[in-house]
């Protein structure tokens, strides 16, 4: 890691470079537009330290730094311009605590009227509603015939409609 450049044995250590050419390089970046200019030249001395051992000529170590900075820096721009031109998914709104209460309340209301209803009323509504079976798979699941589904459907809404009405706040 601290061994001097190949072929040189006064040349600087890949220590001694990093030491006199980071800040340098850093700042090269950042004056590019690299949005991680600290990452951009460490990323560039990783390259350096790879090539380390096939470089013939220590003089050419901070052009060669140089090149590396300004080829990483145009390529993180190109990615940051694609990136801030694609629209990025928005997490959903969060509900306020007023309206979870609501629902919520809302939520029971439902449930309580809904256990007025006789059993196969509330079998239908819940395999209509909350399953989304057609009427041919209610007939099936619960094997009566459709025509009994469909009847059954509707005197159940109109009694829905009815113990909705008798609620606090029901009626519209």
């Amino acid at each position: 890691m601290g061994e001097s450049a190949p072929g040189d044995l006064g040349a600087p250590t890949f220590h001694d470079l990093f030491r006199e050419y980071f800040a340098q390089m850093t700042r090269l970046a950042h004056l590019l537009g690299a949005d991680d200019a600290e990452n951009v030249a460490q990323e560039a001395f990783v390259k350096l330290h790879q090539r380390w051992d096939t470089l013939s000529d220590h003089t050419r170590v901070a052009g060669y730094l140089r090149t590396t900075v300004v080829n990483m820096s145009r390529s993180r721009t190109r990615h940051l311009r694609v990136v801030r031109r694609t629209p990025q998914e928005r997490p959903p709104d969060e509900l306020s605590a007023e309206v979870r209460a609501v629902a919520n309340w809302e939520h029971e209301r439902l449930r309580e009227v809904l256990g007025k209803l006789s059993r196969r009323q509330r079998e239908v509504l819940v395999l209509r509603y909350w399953l989304d079976l057609s009427t041919a798979g209610i007939a099936e699941t619960l094997g009566i015939s459709p025509g009994t589904v469909k009847a059954t459907t509707h005197h159940a809404m109109e009694n829905l409609r009815k113990h909705l009405g008798e609620e606090p706040g029901g009626e519209r």
